[in-house]
């Protein structure tokens, strides 16, 4: 046993080492209340171009494209309105730093892509057609089809490299006792990469579907998903890589769960069972809310997986380091329950020389686990939550993405979303240098007009 536990702590010290975001150890003595934030509560709002009944708007700092009809519709005003973006992300941005640049060739992203794309709705592809055909008519004539497609597809494709970059991303969502009025607050940190330029092409989305209900998502040009967003209807949903086992290519990637969520769920249950039912891809973990009721739940996917928790659900418990809170969830990037630790640690264990056979075994690693960046995340932001009921914020719910271990120098966007207001705070990453972006401002997104 002695030697068991030994090869345990070494695995655990590996763990820790591999998923440290950078420059995180000078950021955990920082104080929460000592912790300076800027919030732009009344941006200017200009209008820059229209498109038949979509429109592109600069909100202080960030461009917002509001697009508005059928799928293809709103896909030509997309290609139309932010034609000189979208050649840029694909042709000479982040999508060709992140996957020319590192190695990939077109004909195995193609492959993949393929095998994604055989569970894209018919709606996705009509759109996807609509902003080809906008980018032509802005006279961008090297896209197509294929090309615009990896926007959606990419999130799944680059996570499979033996060197892609820490995954570090944090989410809670707070109601009730915890907040000012009871309202329900999310939170929401992407930890990716600042310097690879992708802040450099971001957009706010924002459609508006013929026949169906606003939703929203902070973006990249080109994109018909995204990995965050809120709903006319008050869901609210941010993701989290989860290290996962079960992977494929063969299940509806990323961008398209979540953006498909806030299209047409309307309510929280209606919410986790679109994610119950989708053909999964890999590893993600959820926040999910819903402004309305309020309440919210944590769910932790792979392509074979999907658990469901709810506030206080005794699988969040103590056996793995973990406690469920009242009218509160949260996630970073690990399983919270014994079940899927145990998946994980039987998968990957033999790359750290460990040989778990047991759950009981398992629990001896849970005080190494707890120093890990991603444990250490997932506490932090308890802590905080805890120490002030009824006192949370919008710019209390910012220091706390902005602070202690939550804090990293890789954050590509930040925000809080306050669903019953129809508003979102978002803060972007710098790109020129690179700034994580909760070290920039936090401008109020006013959706109240565009979620009409």
């Amino acid at each position: 046993m002695r030697s068991f536990t030994r090869r345990l702590c070494l695995a655990a010290a590996l763990l820790s080492i591999g998923m440290l975001c950078s420059g995180l150890a000078a950021a955990q003595s920082a104080a929460l209340d000592s912790r300076q934030v800027e919030i732009v509560a009344s941006p200017e709002v200009k209008l820059l171009d229209q498109e038949g009944a979509g429109k592109l708007f600069q909100v202080g700092e960030h461009l917002v494209v509001v697009m508005e009809g059928t799928p293809e519709e709103m896909g030509f005003q997309h290609g139309r309105l932010l034609a000189k973006k979208i050649h840029h992300v694909i042709k000479e941005g982040y999508m060709a730093k992140a996957l020319w640049g590192r190695g990939y060739t077109p004909e195995y992203v193609a492959a993949q892509s393929d095998r994604m794309e055989k569970h894209f709705p018919e709606s996705i592809k009509a759109e996807i057609h609509g902003i080809v055909k906008g980018l032509k008519a802005a006279g961008v004539d090297d896209l197509e089809y294929a090309d615009v497609r990896i926007g959606v597809t990419q999130a799944e494709i680059l996570h499979f490299p033996a060197d892609k970059p820490p995954q570090s991303c944090s989410n809670f969502a707070v109601w009730g006792k915890w907040t000012t009025d009871g309202r329900l607050l999310h939170g929401r940190n992407l930890d990716w990469d600042v310097k690879g330029g992708a802040q450099e092409d971001a957009v706010v989305l924002v459609w508006r579907p013929k026949g169906g209900s606003p939703f929203m998502m902070p973006g990249w040009a080109g994109g018909v998903g995204s990995v965050s967003g809120m709903s006319a209807r008050g869901i609210t949903i941010g993701e989290m890589t989860l290290p996962s086992a079960d992977a494929t290519f063969d299940g509806l990637p990323l961008f398209l769960q979540m953006r498909l969520v806030l299209e047409k769920a309307a309510s929280l249950d209606e919410a986790v069972k679109m994610f119950q039912e989708y053909p999964r891809t890999t590893g993600w973990n959820f926040i999910l809310g819903d402004g309305k009721v309020p309440d919210g739940r944590a769910l932790e996917t792979d392509a074979k997986y999907c658990n469901v928790f709810t506030p206080m659900d005794e699988k969040e418990g103590a056996a793995t380091g973990h406690w469920g809170m009242e009218q509160c969830v949260r996630r970073t990037n690990h399983p919270t329950d014994l079940d899927q630790l145990f998946r994980l640690a039987q998968a990957f264990g033999s790359e750290f020389g460990l040989s778990v056979e047991t759950k009981e075994q398992l629990t001896v690693l849970v005080p190494m686990l707890q120093g890990q960046d991603s444990f250490q995340r997932y506490e932090w932001m308890s802590r905080r939550i805890e120490e002030v009921p009824g006192k949370i914020d919008v710019e209390q719910a910012v220091k706390i993405l902005a602070t202690g271990p939550v804090y990293c120098g890789a954050t590509l966007h930040s925000w809080v979303f306050d669903p019953t207001n129809h508003a979102a705070y978002l803060s972007i990453a710098g790109y020129n240098p690179p700034v994580t972006a909760t070290d920039r401002p936090f401008t109020k997104i006013d959706l109240t007009e565009w979620f009409k």
